[in-house]
C-alpha cells in the first residue's frame, strides 16, 4: 500500500515542476468539440427544456410573430435564452448569480483571440497553484490511498474519508471522531493552509468547502487555481471563463445525477459500504480538471456572435418585470417564465456553482444530528436563495404577482408546466395546472394550454430519496391580452 500511495503522489507532486504529465502543454490538444456549438447544455440542470426548445420557440413566434423582445424570467442554465437568442433579442433574468455567469457567456460571447492553453499552462505554473497544491498534498495523498483500498476490497477509509473528510469542518471543530490517519491528514493540510494564510479569503474556496465532498482534493485545487486566473483576465473575457468552470464542475462532480443536492452516500441505510464504492468514486475524481475545462472555453469561444443586443439581468422576477415595465426596457414583446413548482428550491441543487461564482466564503447552514451540531451534510450556504413559488403558503401569492405585473407590461406570457401523475411518487405541484389557468384568466382574457408531447426530464431515480418523476407532457400555459 505505501508503495502505491507514494506512485500516486509521485504523479500528482511533480506539478510544480515540468515533468508532471498533465502539467506540460501537450495537455491540451486540439480539440473538435467546438465545432459543435449549435446546442449544448452548459450544466446539468434539473427540468433542463433542451428537448423542447423548438416547441418553446414556435409558441412564442405564434404569440408574439413580429420577432420582437422576449423576456427569459427565470432563465436557470440559460439554454431557453441562447435558442430563442438566435431569432429575437432577448433579456434574460434570474435572481442566482451562476446564472447571470452562464447567460452572460451565452447570449454575449466575446470576439478577440484569447489563447486557451497558454492561460491554463499560466494557472499550472502560478505560484498560486503550487503554493496551494503545497498545502493540500496530505490530502491528495490520502484520497488516493482510501480510493487503492476500497478498490482492493477495503472500502471503510473510503467511507469515512466521503463522510468526515471536509476541510471546512475540522477547521471549525467539526467531525473530530476520525480515525488517526484522516485526523493526521486533516491536521497538517489545515496547519499548512494557515500558514499560507489561506483559510479566510477566496485562494482556497473550493477546496476547503468542496473537496473530499464533491470533488476530489486534487481537482479542487486545480477549480482553485483556475479561478485565480480568471480573476486576471480582462473583464470583457471573465464571463466565459467563468461559465467554463461552472460548467467543468458540472461535469465532473461526485454524486447521483450530477447535482448538488447531496454528496455521494457511500453506505447503505444498514451502515454496509455501497457495492463498488471505490470504482464509483475513482470514475468522477479521476477526471482531469484542466483536459475537460479546456473543451469547455473552446466550446464557449466557439459560439456565434448574434445579430441582435441582449440584456442579463441578477435580480428577483418582481424587479425585473418593475424596470421592464416602468422604462418599456428593451422593447419586450413577449414574456417567457419557467419558476419551480415543487416544494424543492431549485438553489440546493446549484450552490456550489454559486459559491464558485461569488467566492464569498459563506455560512454553511448547520443541523442537529445525534446530539451534535454539523455542518450541513451538502454545505448549503445560509444565504441560499428560498423561491416563493416552492412555497405552498406564499406560491399563490408568487403566481398572482407574476401574471399581475406581466399583463401590466401589455403583452402576452408562456408560461411552462411539468404535470405530474398523481398515481406514481411523483413530486406534488403547489398549484395544479386547474388552478393556475383559472388565476391567469383573472388577467388575460385568453388562456390556452397546450402539450409538447411525449418527453422525459433526467432524473435522480438512483436515489431512493428522490421521486420516481414521470413527465409525460411538458405542456405550455399561453395567456394572451
Amino acid at each position: 500500500m505505501k508503495n502505491r500511495q507514494l506512485e500516486y503522489a509521485s504523479d500528482i507532486k511533480v506539478v510544480q515542476n515540468d515533468s508532471f504529465k498533465y502539467g506540460q502543454l501537450s495537455m491540451f490538444p486540439e480539440i473538435s468539440a467546438a465545432t459543435q456549438v449549435s446546442q449544448f447544455r452548459p450544466i446539468h440542470y434539473l427540468g433542463s427544456k433542451l428537448r423542447i426548445l423548438d416547441f418553446i420557440q414556435s409558441t412564442i413566434d405564434q404569440v408574439e410573430p413580429s420577432g420582437g423582445g422576449v423576456c427569459d424570467l427565470f432563465a436557470g442554465s440559460g439554454t431557453v435564452s441562447r435558442h430563442l437568442s438566435k431569432f429575437r433579442p432577448v433579456t434574460s433574468v434570474d435572481i442566482q448569480e451562476y446564472s447571470r455567469v452562464i447567460c452572460s457567456a451565452l447570449l454575449k460571447p466575446i470576439s478577440g483571440d484569447f489563447n486557451v492553453n497558454e492561460f491554463l499552462e499560466g494557472c499550472q505554473r502560478s505560484s498560486h497553484y503550487a503554493k496551494l497544491y503545497s498545502c493540500i498534498e496530505p490530502m491528495i495523498e490520502y484520497e488516493a490511498c482510501c480510493i487503492d483500498q476500497a478498490l482492493h476490497g477495503d472500502p471503510n477509509p473510503l467511507c469515512e474519508l466521503l463522510e468526515k473528510g471536509s476541510i471546512l469542518s475540522y477547521e471549525q471543530g467539526i467531525n473530530l471522531d476520525c480515525s488517526s490517519k484522516l485526523i493526521h491528514a486533516l491536521k497538517c493540510t489545515v496547519s499548512r493552509l494557515e500558514a499560507s494564510m489561506f483559510t479566510a479569503g477566496a485562494e482556497a474556496l473550493v477546496v476547503r468547502y468542496f473537496g473530499g465532498v464533491y470533488f476530489s482534493y486534487l481537482q479542487s485545487v486545480q477549480i482553485d487555481s483556475i479561478l485565480e486566473g480568471v480573476q486576471e483576465l480582462p473583464e470583457e473575457a471573465r464571463d466565459i471563463f467563468l461559465a467554463s468552470v461552472l460548467s467543468t464542475a458540472s461535469d465532473i462532480v461526485n454524486t447521483v445525477g450530477k447535482q448538488f443536492a447531496q454528496p455521494i452516500k457511500p453506505r447503505s441505510a444498514d451502515g454496509t459500504p455501497k457495492k463498488n464504492i471505490g470504482s464509483r468514486v475513482q470514475k468522477d475524481r479521476e477526471k482531469n480538471v484542466f483536459h475537460i475545462y479546456k473543451e469547455w472555453v473552446e466550446l464557449y469561444l466557439a459560439q456565434e456572435k448574434s445579430v441582435f443586443d441582449h440584456y442579463i439581468y441578477k435580480m428577483d422576477y418582481s424587479d425585473a418585470l418593475d424596470i421592464l415595465s416602468n422604462r418599456n426596457a428593451h422593447n419586450v414583446k413577449v414574456v417567457y417564465a419557467d419558476p419551480p413548482y415543487t416544494r424543492y428550491h431549485y438553489s440546493r441543487y446549484y450552490h456550489v456553482l454559486e459559491t464558485i461564482c461569488l467566492r464569498d466564503n459563506p455560512k454553511i447552514s448547520r443541523t442537529n444530528l445525534n446530539g451534535g451540531t454539523n455542518l450541513s451534510r451538502g454545505m448549503y450556504r445560509e444565504d441560499r436563495h428560498q423561491s416563493p413559488f416552492s412555497i405552498k403558503s406564499q406560491a399563490t401569492t408568487a403566481f398572482e404577482n407574476l401574471f399581475r405585473k406581466v399583463r401590466e407590461l401589455d403583452v402576452p406570457l408562456v408560461l411552462s408546466y411539468s404535470p405530474y401523475d398523481e398515481t406514481k411518487k411523483s413530486t406534488p405541484r403547489v398549484h395544479t395546472i386547474n388552478g393556475l389557468e383559472d388565476m391567469a384568466r383573472r388577467y388575460f382574457s385568453r388562456v390556452e394550454t397546450i402539450s409538447a408531447g411525449q418527453f422525459s426530464h433526467s432524473k435522480l431515480n438512483n436515489s431512493n430519496n428522490n421521486f420516481d418523476i414521470s413527465y409525460e407532457a411538458e405542456l405550455l400555459i399561453i395567456c394572451q391580452l
